[in-house]
């Protein structure tokens, strides 16, 4: 399993950048103050959406990878046995006598 970790703070500069850049291209007047600050925050929020959608995705895929690994080790026959709690209470009590 890969463990890369992006950040938020990665994400609202990339974010950001992209944006200012799309707005320089469009035949708009010189950005100012008020639309910086604008795109900051809405890049924030940006970062904050992908950020999370970034970590669900790869825990869903973490649990994805460890079912398969279970499933391969039960059909070649790696399964440990769960002992129950009757199981567990006799071992003990014949380790006792």
């Amino acid at each position: 399993m890969e463990k890369t970790k992006t950040s938020k703070k990665a994400l609202r500069s990339l974010i950001s950048e992209s944006m200012q850049e799309a707005i320089g291209k469009l035949d708009l007047p010189k950005s100012g103050k008020k639309i910086d600050k604008l795109i900051s925050k809405s890049s924030k929020r940006l970062a904050t959406v992908f950020a999370d959608r970034i970590k669900r995705e790869t825990k869903k895929r973490q649990k994805v990878e460890k079912s398969l690994t279970y499933v391969e080790d039960v059909l070649k026959g790696k399964k440990k046995d769960k002992k129950g709690k009757k199981e567990k209470h006799e071992k003990h009590a014949a380790a006792e006598n």
